[in-house]
């Protein structure tokens, strides 16, 4: 591989706008530098500053989308958060974007920025993920939408949440033969690598991080599976305890997973201690409770359970454990969804809507 000290340097444009999702344009950030590369940050305004959704990257941008040209870049790269549905509003930024895709430049999408190649009309019959939310946008706007950590077609590469940043940046590192000093990038494909330790080193996750949320996951499985087996020694409708026994099955395989992930880590999980009080409250509200507050009662811990994993999702760039989180996430979701449905086929006529909330109502 060719030495960023023995040819022109790369040049690499960043588009932001404010609330941009801060670690997606951390690690591709950290990762260019090191390599050597020159980084142009291209804003709408020149004097502006650019504040991350989460508050922990501040920049100034180098340039505007305005003064630039394709030509002036070996790349483009589009972070996520809420910085997309911006930079796809200013006619500018999706010009340069359009022109650099044409002219063959690398353009690297992350998250919710393949919003601005949907806008620049580049994703037709091409293969394309980014972040579920816009899963189909991107099948909308022609394309093939693969559900993987990062997709590469021609010079597009697009990704789909933080938890992909270290494999979408070593993506961007390989395509434009750039390298780190000591860093040996891996395959993309390597599922078994462990990308954390690049994550971490570009600014992403730290392992300190990464074992509290595996820890934070594991007690709110190992929390609401104790839950659980209370509701299914409670419950007297046949139907509702096959339901709840399915449940407790999953948040099983799923605190073994967690539990399992750990051990790449070296560290062990000490729940117990912080959820006995939690579990005596608990079996105190069953003893006086039917079928259908236990069964409400579940769908409850389901919906927590999903938020947090999403959240928990959001705030990690280790692709091994946010695999985890992301699988356990969508099984939760669907166990919402069934028991959801069993509840609302129980209640059935009972269903009484909310009181509307008027003036007159309040009175």
């Amino acid at each position: 591989m060719v030495s960023t000290n023995d040819r022109q340097k790369t040049r690499v444009a960043i588009l932001i706008e404010n609330n941009f999702e801060d670690s997606e344009f951390q690690i591709p950030y950290t990762a260019l530098q090191q390599a050597g590369a020159e980084i142009s940050i291209l804003g709408s305004r020149m004097n502006d500053e650019y504040k991350g959704k989460r508050g922990i990257v501040t920049i100034k941008p180098t340039a505007t989308a305005t003064e630039v040209r394709a030509e002036d870049f070996d790349a483009i790269i589009i972070p996520g958060g809420n910085a997309p549905d911006k930079i796809r509003a200013n006619p500018n930024a999706v010009r340069l974007v359009t022109d650099a895709i044409d002219e063959g430049k690398l353009v690297a999408a992350v998250c919710h920025g393949p919003q601005v190649l949907i806008e620049a009309d580049r994703l037709r019959d091409k293969q394309a993920t980014g972040f579920q939310a816009i899963r189909k946008d991107i099948q909308n706007a022609g394309a093939n939408y693969i559900d993987e950590p990062v997709v590469v077609e021609t010079n597009l590469i697009t990704s789909r949440q933080p938890g992909d940043l270290p494999v979408f940046t070593t993506t961007i590192l390989t395509r434009l033969h750039l390298n780190i000093e000591n860093t040996v990038l891996p395959d993309r494909s390597d599922s078994t690598y462990e990308w954390w330790r690049l994550g971490e080193a570009w600014g992403g996750s730290s392992r300190d991080e990464i074992v509290n949320a595996i820890n934070t996951a594991i007690a709110g499985e190992s929390y609401t599976l104790k839950a659980f087996e209370l509701y299914v020694d409670k419950a007297s409708d046949p139907e509702i305890r096959t339901m709840l026994e399915e449940v407790c099955i999953l948040k099983r395989q799923h605190i073994k997973r967690l539990e399992t992930r750990l051990t790449a880590f070296e560290e062990g999980v000490t729940w117990q201690e912080a959820g006995g009080a939690a579990i005596a409250t608990l079996q105190s509200w069953i003893e006086s409770s039917d079928n259908m507050d236990i069964l409400r009662r579940a769908l409850g811990n389901l919906q927590t359970g999903v938020v947090d994993s999403y959240h928990l999702c959001g705030q990690l760039t280790d692709p091994l454990t946010v695999a985890i989180l992301t699988d356990i996430e969508k099984n939760l979701s669907l166990l919402e969804q069934r028991v959801g449905d069993l509840y609302r086929a129980r209640v059935g006529k009972n269903v009484k809507p909310p009181m509307p909330t008027t003036m007159a109502a309040v009175a």
